[in-house]
């Protein structure tokens, strides 16, 4: 299983400069920021499957492009997962025929360009030998994490979100899990405004895993642009030996 990252960044014109988007095996994307702009029209006819971990617009942007771009180059619909109170946002916020049209009735409802399905938190979904599970996360109403896995090894990617104790119990259970994605969007003087906003700084983001194991990597995203320095860090200073790592556009990792 290869997991290729698209888009990184918490915003645009830092170093990472795309925002969210993760790419598994060419055919199944975890959020849909502008980091795939980064593909070309025939990469992006390819994903079948697109898992949103929450409704904002630095991970949703891309996927109102991405349904436009294949419309009528693939014989079946993109599929979109996520929960409940996600999709209902998304129909009503975006996909509304004002902001965007409506590609579940595009080009008709018969042969729509885009399906929507419901995956509730504790839900695994199975494709072609992969399993992805839905957890809840502390965020707007209906986040969710992803647990992706393939038998041998996985990863967890949190999705933006602040302390969320259940989700590292969950984790601990996992023998398997090699890498851990997780928001770290502020330094620790933004700590309130962390908070307010629902994203870790890096104090608040030690706490949160004090329990998780020394083995796992934990790959950094969502870093504001112009603080990256200064949260990894923070971060390394505050961590007691564990393994931080900068997430970077291009990355590319096998499961």
């Amino acid at each position: 299983m290869k997991l290729q990252v698209l888009g990184c960044a918490g915003g645009i014109g830092g170093r990472e400069r795309f925002t969210t988007s993760l790419l598994v095996d060419d055919t199944i994307l975890l959020d849909a920021g502008t980091g795939l702009t980064r593909l070309g029209v025939e990469q992006l006819a390819r994903i079948d499957h697109v898992f949103i971990t929450h409704c904002h617009l630095d991970h949703v942007a891309g996927l109102a492009l991405l349904v436009d771009a294949v419309q009528g180059k693939r014989s079946a619909p993109i599929t979109v997962h996520a929960t409940e109170k996600i999709i209902s946002s998304l129909k009503q916020h975006l996909f509304n025929w004002v902001l965007w049209p409506d590609f579940a009735a595009i080009p008709d409802t018969e042969h729509p360009a885009l399906r929507w399905k419901t995956v509730a938190h504790g839900a695994t979904v199975e494709l072609d030998g992969r399993r992805l599970t839905s957890h809840p996360v502390n965020h707007t109403v209906g986040s969710a994490a992803y647990l992706v896995q393939n038998g041998r090894s996985g990863f967890l990617f949190t999705g933006d979100m602040a302390s969320t104790p259940e989700l590292w119990t969950a984790m601990r259970l996992e023998t398997k899990l090699s890498k851990v994605i997780v928001d770290c969007s502020f330094a620790n003087a933004d700590r309130e405004l962390a908070a307010k906003s629902m994203h870790f700084c890096p104090g608040s983001l030690i706490e949160d895993l004090h329990a998780m194991d020394d083995r796992i990597e934990f790959l950094i995203y969502h870093l504001k642009p112009g603080q990256e320095d200064l949260i990894m860090q923070e971060l390394k200073a505050g961590g007691g030996g564990r393994p931080f790592r900068a997430l970077k556009c291009g990355d590319v990792f096998e499961f």
